[in-house]
């Protein structure tokens, strides 16, 4: 058994390192494998509004840990990299080898500002089929400019000695050779470091979800004015009607709510005054009556008065919300409906 203890293992200089934190189980392994080597560690989370990680775990993680945490929003660039992939992409439309090449380079330049030696990640060896695959990981490596200062400390015995190792920063012989995709030795680690409760493996990015990957290559498509606003990919259901406009329609009082908040100033937001029934956005400028219609008749159509003759729906814009106009639903059948679902 490899003994975890900290004694005897601080290296001979103050040594610094910028670990990726996810929340996740390797990611909190990583970084205490690394902590318990003496390393001062600086932890580094990547804020998606879509991805599989959450914040709140990682703040968890790093108050555990007692480490330094620095959240990092996605942006428009990462909507660039996802367009329009170097590497390709997966099952779906997730850019996995860009994605951390995007990161990974992001978690570079703050290991640069803060003068650390070195990055470390929790990926194992061969636990993801696109992007932790051995060529996939050096690929990751060359192309972020951490050549040789990239530590992966689950795997690490399995890949050549990092500059840190070669250097004596750290001992080669406290990092493991774990590979595969079986998290029984990660399991076992985490009740030796009696971690107690523990995120379980993530479910995966949303890109690799067909029907959310569908969703976004429409966005993509026809354009967006905002990172901020792809948020409300995951919520409600998405109808095309033309190149120009494009209507969301919440299934629950949390998804209204959510639209409503992340909706874009230029959006039109549609609902009834007193009646139950859900909040539908419709994103494009300057739309006609007949797109107003469809709008109002899709509020209607996902109430419980979907049979009633049409009824009067109050809409307004985002930017001016104190402007309230009114509108007759104009019903559309299912067959119609089929054909602009996204």
């Amino acid at each position: 058994m490899i003994n975890f203890s900290s004694e005897n293992n601080f290296p001979k200089k103050s040594v610094k390192a910028v670990g990726l934190i996810s929340g996740g189980l390797d990611s909190c392994l990583a970084a205490k494998i690394v902590q318990d080597l003496g390393v001062e560690v600086h932890g580094v989370f990547f804020t998606q509004p879509w991805g599989c990680c959450q914040k709140s775990k990682a703040m968890e993680v790093a108050q555990k840990l007692g480490i330094k945490l620095i959240v990092l929003q996605l942006d428009e660039r990462y909507l660039e990299m996802i367009k329009k992939p170097r590497f390709g992409y997966g099952s779906a439309l997730n850019p996995c080898v860009d994605c951390r090449v995007h990161m990974f380079s992001r978690a570079k330049k703050y290991m640069d500002s803060i003068a650390a030696d070195f990055v470390f990640t929790g990926e194992v060896l061969g636990q993801r089929p696109m992007s932790q695959v051995r060529h996939r990981m050096e690929t990751i490596e060359k192309h972020t400019g951490l050549r040789g200062r990239l530590l992966r400390p689950l795997s690490a015995q399995l890949f050549e000695p990092t500059i840190p190792e070669q250097e004596g920063l750290i001992n080669r012989e406290k990092l493991l050779a774990i590979t595969g995709r079986s998290r029984q030795e990660q399991i076992k680690l985490a009740q030796e470091f009696d971690f107690g409760e523990y995120s379980p493996p993530a479910g995966g990015c949303l890109l690799t979800d067909q029907h959310f990957a569908k969703r976004m290559k429409d966005t993509l498509q026809y354009g967006y004015r905002n990172f901020r606003e792809t948020i409300s990919l995951k919520w409600g259901r998405h109808f095309r009607l033309s190149p120009e406009f494009k209507i969301i329609v919440g299934r629950d009082e949390q998804e209204n709510l959510g639209l409503k908040g992340y909706a874009h100033p230029d959006d039109y937001v549609f609902e009834f005054r007193v009646r139950p029934g859900p909040t539908v956005i419709l994103k494009g400028n300057n739309p006609p009556e007949r797109i107003l219609k469809i709008a109002a008749g899709l509020v209607q159509k996902f109430s419980s008065f979907r049979h009633l003759e049409p009824l009067d729906v109050i809409y307004y814009k985002v930017s001016d919300e104190n402007q309230v106009f009114h509108i007759t639903a104009q019903m559309l059948p299912d067959e119609q409906l089929n054909l602009m679902a996204v």
